[in-house]
């Protein structure tokens, strides 16, 4: 009969197993099942909730979940509640409750959640001012059938007088356990609810227990731990237009205007941050030290939450989302790693519109707002490393100082100038062997010297490599995405049209290949070996290899709307004594300096002029960015220095170190004149000719 049908229309219609399938990509193992059962509870306006566990390492065991919120009427039950991808919470057209709290729960996971807990479901859930209570049977084994739709799974509800509840609010009785539950498993619950709610909520009434005849030692109210004995504590509020206030271990708020170089657009944000000194004695001075160990090594991190409810998996032990390890080699004495801070940031999701998850709900998209977000805890993490070393080294400048007078003339106190002196003292054959002594300890210092030396300048090479690694990451992986969208494009193309037209086809496939050999060109640059010691230099022709540099960073000057001239006498011979890797390093660090630097005005220009001059190849860099503040300007080379929120300050000290090292010299080039835009000079060498 439908084969005679021309037209019509069709509905879906859906097997009892797609809710199933669905709960599978949603909820992934048991903790995040209950701790979606948790946020239902929230949602319900609750004050407190509790899980029960009762036998549950065996089978047989039961999880029992209360709470004391406005439950749920049977008209919502059976249509809303029923409803898969549905939801019953929130005020009609908001996204808040009738008490007024922001909704956490996403899709009506619930249901999801119960059935990967256990395969059976008792619902008890009674209103205010309701003299009967619901009770409702699920059995989610009866939605496996292949055959079964949707609709023709029933399950039994009822009205009955209160036996579970003697006033409002719900229970899910959980049997048919799935899983057996382990130690470790109520550890990683114990430590995600416990990190659940956001410090900064100011609703104290909602409280988490937990109890368990099995596991006495996680049982009990879900509490933050160690958080109030933390030396170091820093509190600060970003209002969102402008304005920042600050407070330092419980001292007073410090108001005033945001002094990043850009204004933030994330909207406004609270931070709160809690460091750790690792050594043994500082633990021992919290509490026990192998709880502290455990303790910090289950919390550390810096956590985000929107609307006083955890984003995961912001916060996680290995997920250091604000690079505070790779931060803290560049400069180890003064910054902190993720192991040591604990940390929470608050956003929310009305005043925070551009802060937005990612479709597959890992994060936040990595958008303009979110980069200000993390500039601005990063200007957090500077005040919090400040506290931590005034407290750590009092006095610590004077003490440096006083070292400094002491050691201003080491030859005076070195080994050959005492014997020396010692020399002058005694008779003529001791003398003799005094000196002679004298010249061998010094030849020895001098040998040592040089050593010394050699093993720097192969730890300035790999630093500046590791410079470039990050520039360069980012130029090949543009690179990529575009080899990416043409080998799609050539798929397609051939797709569609076959492999007649072999012209097009070898056209297209020229194209892309020229596009992976400029990935290849481009990650020569950070794979090749550091120079290190006994490393020949060889004769560099500057302009070609300017040429070069601004070729391999094409893409990311692109990406940044930036212009990078070159600018060289014609016919000038520009050669110094350099390895190519060690002239893209210095170039590497300016670029990116400048970059950091750019005015959000107008588009970032880089202008690299070289020349002849007496003392051997004059390069001259400058930019039209915002310019070095005149308080930076002395110690602008000097490591960990850098006026830019969340700057390591090591890119200049590479660099410096390279041209030194290259018998160069660099300085800024310092015009009060100029409103705009930094300068900066290096002198380098002529290649020696083979004659000298």
């Amino acid at each position: 009969m439908t084969s005679r049908l021309q037209s019509g229309q069709v509905a879906f219609s859906p097997r009892a197993r797609l809710l199933k399938l669905i709960g599978a990509e949603l909820i992934s193992d048991e903790v995040v099942a209950i701790t979606e059962l948790v946020k239902n509870a929230h949602d319900a306006d609750a004050s407190s909730v509790s899980i029960e566990f009762s036998g549950v390492t065996a089978s047989g065991g039961e999880i029992l979940i209360r709470d004391d919120g406005m439950g749920i009427n049977l008209d919502t039950l059976l249509t809303r509640w029923m409803q898969p991808a549905g939801s019953a919470k929130g005020r009609a057209g908001t996204r808040y409750t009738s008490g007024g709290r922001r909704v956490l729960g996403e899709k009506g996971v619930g249901r999801f959640a119960a059935d990967k807990l256990a395969a059976r479901l008792e619902l008890v859930s009674r209103t205010k001012r309701e003299p009967l209570e619901i009770r409702m049977l699920f059995d989610w084994d009866e939605f496996d059938g292949d055959e079964k739709m949707l609709s023709d799974v029933r399950s039994r509800w009822e009205l009955r007088k209160p036996e579970w509840l003697e006033a409002h609010g719900t229970v899910l009785r959980l049997s048919g356990l799935r899983a057996r539950w382990t130690e470790r498993m109520f550890h990683r619950l114990s430590t995600r609810l416990s990190r659940l709610v956001s410090p900064f909520s100011s609703d104290a009434k909602f409280g988490i227990r937990i109890e368990s005849d099995e596991f006495p030692e996680y049982a009990g109210d879900v509490t933050g731990g160690y958080l109030d004995s933390a030396p170091y504590q820093v509190d600060a509020e970003f209002d969102g237009d402008g304005k920042v206030a600050v407070r330092i271990n419980g001292g007073r708020a410090l108001r005033r205007p945001w002094s990043g170089d850009a204004q933030l657009t994330c909207g406004p944000v609270r931070v709160r941050l809690y460091a750790f000194d690792l050594e043994t004695e500082a633990l021992a001075k919290i509490g026990p030290r192998t709880e502290v160990r455990a303790w910090l090594r289950e919390w550390s991190g810096i956590s985000l939450y929107r609307d006083a409810f955890r984003v995961w998996p912001y916060g996680e032990p290995s997920d250091d989302w604000l690079r505070l390890d790779q931060r803290r080699v560049n400069n180890p004495v003064v910054r902190l790693s993720n192991n040591q801070i604990v940390g929470f940031v608050e956003v929310s999701a009305d005043k925070n519109p551009e802060l937005r998850d990612q479709t597959n709900r890992e994060g936040l998209i990595h958008n303009a707002a979110f980069a200000d977000l993390q500039r601005f805890i990063l200007s957090c993490m500077q005040l919090l490393e400040a506290e931590r070393q005034s407290l750590r080294h009092p006095g610590g400048k004077k003490k440096d100082r006083r070292l400094a007078r002491s050691s201003a003339d080491p030859e005076l106190t070195s080994l050959p100038a005492l014997l020396e002196k010692l020399a002058e003292k005694v008779g003529a054959p001791a003398a003799a062997d005094l000196h002679r002594a004298a010249t061998k300890a010094r030849s020895q210092l001098a040998a040592q010297e040089a050593s010394r030396r050699r093993m720097l300048d192969g730890y300035a090479d790999l630093a500046g490599l590791a410079q470039m690694a990050t520039t360069m990451g980012k130029a090949v992986e543009i690179t990529l995405a575009d080899a990416h969208r043409r080998s799609t494009e050539l798929r397609a193309s051939i797709t569609r049209h076959g492999t007649t037209d072999n012209h097009a086809l070898r056209e297209s496939l020229a194209e892309l290949e020229h596009v992976l050999a400029d990935a290849v060109a481009r990650l020569s640059v950070v794979t090749c070996t550091p120079a290190g010691p006994g490393k020949r230099r060889r004769g560099l022709d500057l302009a070609a290899e300017l040429d070069r540099i601004r070729d391999l960073l094409l893409p990311l000057l692109e990406q940044s709307r930036a212009r990078l001239d070159i600018e060289c006498e014609k016919g000038a011979v520009l050669r110094t004594e350099m390895r190519p890797e060690s002239f893209a390093t210095i170039v590497n660090a300016l670029v990116r300096n400048s970059l950091e630097w750019a005015s959000a005005l107008r588009p970032p220009r880089l202008v690299i002029s070289a020349r002849q001059v007496a003392e051997g190849v004059e390069l001259v860099f400058s930019d039209n960015g915002k310019g070095v503040a005149h308080a930076v300007e002395r110690k602008l080379f000097e490591p960990g220095v850098s006026g830019h929120d969340g700057g390591a300050g090591m890119g200049l000290t590479i660099a410096r170190n390279v041209v030194i090292g290259h018998g160069g010299t660099i300085s800024f080039v310092s015009d009060r004149r100029r409103r705009t835009g930094a300068t900066f000079r290096i002198l380098l060498s002529r290649k020696r000719s083979r004659a000298t």
